[in-house]
């Protein structure tokens, strides 16, 4: 004989269950409960259901009424005096057309507790995550004109809150500016803390010291050790001293694999070819390198960063540097926001995906 033909033993078994046990009649009056929930709550048989949850009215989301509508199981969450339990009601029905539902209560009062106390700590990483993001753009340079130098335009698009690009432009003297821009292995908070950490330490640089970007490379590599990184952690950085007197821009490449183009006023456009290793603990002596080129007023520098030229299409191939070359050239004649924003729109053509790595792109006209 099966189970099920043992009424007496299946009786026995559910009074015995360590979950609270009742059920309703079509009416939602209580004709049962099993030990456990008697034991809990007292006999409330012959009364509505909601008189458990001391409410005067059904409730806004009635579980029984919603298994009686659909014949499926329905759950809730509900407190009741001074704890919460787990609802889970289920429709039942006998062979004569009679109709119930049997409610199944688990105290769930210890995990309610520690789902609210892991939502108030994602509430406060929430809110520091926001005030990060605000510092973080804020550290970038707003579009415009500098010391009758530079004038600089550009478009940040982190691929998360946080991202792990970052440039900037210094005055050095009254007639050199240093303008740079970094990429940060990654994104998200730790990204993000070297980016603000890597911009710290060369405006702390710049406001003592003649313009001098190899020095201010090896400075940046001490640092980096001296934070005891993990190796795998890395950063590039290609720095653009120019000096408005001599009309001149001295490159430094520290690991960055995107090189600085430049647009002269006629239009034509010109990779910057300097290679450099990147800024890492596996590293103990830089020995970059610098090239120099002759620039005239109206020239363009575009520096980006490979969030552009890693962007992949489906068919797993990159946008890459040739791609923002094309670009470029067949978009010279446009000031730099806009120049700016093509490039940033052909990838997102280009891939018609959400980016996965942080994009940025500078345009630098001189003065």
């Amino acid at each position: 004989m099966s189970l099920s033909e043992k009424p007496l033993l299946m009786r026995e078994l559910i009074e015995k269950m360590d979950y609270m046990v009742r059920v309703m009649d079509e009416d939602h009056n209580v004709i049962y409960m099993n030990k456990k929930m008697r034991e809990e709550f007292g006999h409330t048989l012959g009364e509505i259901c909601y008189k458990l949850l001391e409410r005067d009215d059904k409730c806004e989301h009635c579980v029984t009424h919603e298994t009686s509508l659909t014949g499926e199981p329905d759950t809730k969450n509900v407190p009741i005096k001074g704890r919460f339990y787990n609802i889970i009601s289920s429709p039942a029905q006998t062979d004569n057309d009679e109709k119930y539902s049997i409610e199944v209560f688990h105290d769930i009062t210890d995990q309610k507790k520690t789902e609210d106390e892991l939502l108030k700590h994602y509430e406060k990483l929430k809110a520091d995550i926001e005030f990060a993001k605000h510092v973080q753009i804020r550290a970038l340079p707003a579009d415009g004109k500098y010391w009758s130098s530079l004038e600089i335009q550009s478009i940040y698009c982190p691929s998360e809150d946080l991202g792990g690009d970052i440039y900037d432009v210094i005055q050095m003297n009254e007639a050199e500016s240093l303008l740079y821009i970094a990429d940060v292995s990654g994104h998200g908070i730790t990204s993000s803390l070297l980016t603000i950490s890597l911009r710290q330490v060369v405006r702390g640089w710049a406001s003592g010291n003649p313009a001098n970007i190899k020095e201010v490379s090896e400075l940046l590599l001490k640092n980096y050790i001296a934070l005891g990184i993990d190796k795998e952690q890395y950063l590039t950085i290609l720095f653009c001293l120019y000096n408005k007197e001599k009309r001149k821009i001295t490159f430094l490449n520290a690991g960055h694999n995107c090189m600085p183009v430049l647009i002269s006023k006629s239009g034509k456009v010109k990779e910057i070819d300097i290679s450099g290793l990147p800024i890492c603990a596996l590293i103990g002596e830089s020995g970059y390198e610098t090239v120099t080129i002759p620039v005239h007023e109206g020239d363009r520098i575009v520096l980006y960063t490979d969030g552009i030229t890693e962007a992949f299409n489906e068919a797993r191939v990159p946008f890459d540097s040739s791609a923002v070359l094309k670009t470029l050239s067949e978009h010279a004649d446009l000031d730099g926001k806009a120049l700016a924003e093509t490039v940033i729109n052909a990838v997102n053509a280009y891939t018609n995906v959400p980016a996965v790595d942080d994009m940025a792109i500078l345009v630098a006209k001189m003065l």
